[in-house]
């Protein structure tokens, strides 16, 4: 029986068929595993939803929802999880659509009681327990949609993929970064984390060079590196990118190795994961984005979901914040259904900042709801329309590719924008940019 995290592996049998329920059941208990049972479809949904299994077993023929419906379902909500099918019925045309479809096997009844230990196992391998890993410790979560995010995260980091995470700021895009190198074999190795928005372009072009000794692939080498904001990349450092990871694709492949091993040099042994509060696709389509380097960071894209999208994740978040800000306070019951309420353009991070604001400026051990919408409307909630956050996002992007083009020269780049200083001065300070930040620091 395989186990992870030191517990025993969760199994949902599913079958309308009470004494054919009992039978697996008995043998995959007697084999160790936590075992849950439903007698339908929409009690195997229902199920799922609360346990989480790490595997599903189920009949095929049922009543109104039937095995392979329960997989469209299941694969809607958690497309990682492995679905083992068994059925009566079996024919060839069966297994093959089922296999198709993205179902994990097709076993026939009657079973042998050791191929289905062997299938499950081998499914296993592929969805192991997360709830008490500690390499996904600081992303708290209840969300089944989360829960599906770390399965894929937990496979991008035992497989050392280079990946491209996708999500709004402040969703938790670092730290599920740093969680996927404290999940993988370079846990013991460095993690480098570098903003593309932080450098001038030429200065970003020589982090990136991989023959760099004080570069980035150097400080991270064995480990991680983490880029953030990828888009804001120049030509030249997309460039660079894409050819320490086309080194890296062509170092995996055996022939290629034994043919360049006389004329290549050694790619980075590094681990790149980016990330983009946006999809690079519209980009691309402009030419500012390299499409073939886009293309190998995409073979594996993960989605960070919005809080917003994850609202059951609201309350857990926010009695962990104000745990570790003011321990022995509560949010009056009222306050906390304001934050349910929220839109929270912010995400996590400005989950985070509110709950810290009234946990330090409340002197009361419970806090009322008055002081969390004060927090909320300081830190503008609710009150960005699309257009507004759209406009927003734009002319941050802008200014930072200004910047990064002029080498923080102010002047030129106020000429460019054809505003004067002032005015220019006052757009930077709008949107948290420090010109010198983007100054000629590389030596």
């Amino acid at each position: 029986m395989l186990k992870a995290s030191g517990q025993a592996a969760r199994i949902l049998i599913v079958d309308d068929d009470q004494d054919m329920l009992h039978l697996i059941s008995l043998r995959l208990s007697a084999a160790g595993y936590q075992v849950s049972v439903a007698d339908s479809g929409e009690a195997a949904l229902l199920s799922f939803r609360q346990q989480r299994p790490q595997v599903v077993i189920t009949d095929l023929r049922m009543g109104e929802m039937d095995g392979l419906m329960l997989f469209d379902h299941l694969q809607a909500e958690a497309p990682s999880l492995p679905v083992i099918i068994l059925t009566a019925h079996g024919t060839i045309p069966d297994a093959v659509a089922a296999t198709r479809r993205g179902v994990f096997r097709f076993l026939t009844k009657p079973f042998d009681g050791q191929e289905l230990l062997r299938r499950v196992t081998d499914a296993i391998r592929l969805s192991p327990a997360l709830d008490t890993a500690n390499w996904r410790a600081a992303l708290i979560t209840v969300s089944i949609r989360m829960e599906e995010l770390l399965r894929q995260a937990w496979r991008v980091a035992e497989e050392n993929r280079t990946t491209l995470l996708i999500g709004p700021a402040g969703a938790g895009k670092t730290t599920l970064a740093r969680a996927i190198h404290l999940a993988g074999p370079r846990a013991g190795q460095a993690f480098v984390s570098l903003s593309c928005t932080d450098y001038p372009a030429a200065e970003l072009e020589e982090i990136l060079n991989p023959n760099n000794p004080q570069g980035a692939c150097a400080q991270a080498e064995g480990g991680v590196l983490y880029l953030q904001d990828i888009g804001a990349l120049s030509h030249i450092a997309q460039g660079r990118l894409f050819s320490l990871l086309l080194a890296q694709l062509q170092g995996d492949d055996p022939l290629h190795r034994l043919e360049s091993s006389a004329r290549q040099p050694n790619s980075a042994n590094v681990q790149v994961i980016a990330a983009s509060p946006r999809p690079l696709d519209s980009s691309v389509a402009e030419g500012r984005f390299r499409s073939e380097l886009y293309y190998l960071l995409s073979r594996t894209v993960l989605h960070v979901p919005p809080l917003s999208e994850r609202c059951e994740d609201i309350p857990v978040l926010a009695a962990h914040f104000l745990g570790g800000a003011a321990p022995g306070k509560t949010l009056a019951p009222e306050a906390m259904l304001a934050l349910e309420e929220g839109s929270w353009p912010g995400n996590v991070r400005q989950l985070k900042n509110i709950i810290e604001q009234v946990a330090t400026g409340n002197l009361t051990e419970l806090i009322p709801e008055t002081a969390v919408r004060r927090a909320m409307r300081d830190f503008g909630d609710v009150s960005l329309i699309a257009l507004d956050d759209a406009r927003r996002d734009f002319e941050r992007d802008y200014l930072i590719r200004l910047l990064q083009n002029t080498a923080g020269n102010v002047s030129q780049a106020a000429r460019i924008a054809q505003r004067n200083r002032t005015e220019f001065y006052k757009l930077l300070a709008r949107h948290g940019l420090d010109p010198v930040n983007f100054k000629q620091r590389f030596k």
